[in-house]
């Protein structure tokens, strides 16, 4: 029988070198799904686990910062990646903290059709010409299921316009129909350490960051001149980042806001993990994480 493992968790928790560690000692590859880990050049900014020669990783660093990448085209490039996994004789593990990615590669994606480009390129010419509150106003009078959203979540916000404008059904009843996942079966572990601890690491994850190279990575990015709805534009640290480069705040600033920033999406992930994958194996301590995972493939998987 073909399996699969899946190790996610929050940012910062450790999966990187969890899954490292597994794949030293078994034949496996490592696959992301994190959706601002596939972009090139911003692997500090994005924390892209180092490349070595020991151990294959896929999907990371691939995709330019220009293109706006789906969740559909990532469920294209995973399954030819677990289906050249299997054909080499080797344990895929697919690893990353991106909610979407991991909801639709174990349920499904939802069958929403593609959106004309014509669409996109009008939404987001309206959303420009109208503002935040009025775009959202006009929304919620096509879709009244839309005022479930956030009017700070742009993204969402769009995306449900597209489906409505496109459509004429709301995104939510589009969700809500049947769905059929990539693959049959899926071995999901969920790694929940304790909270400050973890809030600790994402603080000086970021100093690290910016110890390195994160500023350079976001100067490349504005060299590019792109749209601030891409989602590379929006990876944390990066927002923050600008303004700093633009003089609006300091880099203490900007240090102390982006820090604050993962911390509250990493709170965001504690829920949904605990709402959204009930069927998953959960653990609180990584090192017990790592021997239930070996023994499973020792006993199970050889």
């Amino acid at each position: 029988m073909h399996n699969i493992l899946v190790i996610t968790g929050p940012t910062a928790s450790g999966k990187s070198k969890i899954c490292l560690e597994i794949a030293y000692n078994h034949r496996c590859v490592i696959i992301n799904c994190d959706s601002k880990q596939i972009y090139q050049g911003v692997p500090t900014i994005t924390d892209q686990p180092t490349i070595n020669q020991y151990v294959e990783y896929k999907l990371y660093g691939y995709v330019s910062p220009e293109y706006n990448y789906s969740v559909g085209l990532w469920l294209q490039d995973v399954k030819k990646q677990v289906l050249h996994a299997w054909d080499q004789n080797l344990l895929p593990i697919i690893t990353g903290g991106t909610g979407m990615y991991i909801s639709s590669l174990i349920n499904g994606l939802s069958l929403i059709p593609s959106i004309n480009p014509k669409i996109r390129h009008k939404t987001r010419k309206l959303f420009e010409a109208l503002g935040k509150e009025e775009f959202y106003q006009l929304l919620i009078k096509k879709d009244y299921l839309a005022n479930n959203l956030h009017p700070n979540n742009t993204h969402k916000i769009l995306r449900a316009f597209e489906v409505i404008e496109q459509t004429g059904t709301s995104i939510f009843t589009w969700q809500k129909t049947k769905r059929h996942p990539l693959f049959n079966k899926y071995h999901v572990y969920v790694l929940l350490p304790n909270r400050e601890q973890l809030y600790k690491k994402i603080n000086q994850r970021f100093i690290n960051m910016i110890n390195t190279s994160a500023i350079e990575e976001v100067r490349y990015l504005l060299s590019l001149n792109l749209s601030h709805n891409l989602p590379i534009m929006k990876a944390h640290g990066v927002p923050e980042i600008i303004q700093y480069l633009n003089g609006n705040i300091s880099l203490l600033q900007a240090i102390e806001i982006a820090q604050k920033n993962t911390r509250q999406y990493a709170k965001r992930q504690y829920t949904w993990f605990k709402n959204q994958l009930s069927t998953a194996t959960f653990f609180n301590n990584r090192n017990k994480l790592i021997e239930h995972i070996q023994t499973h493939i020792n006993t199970n998987l050889n």
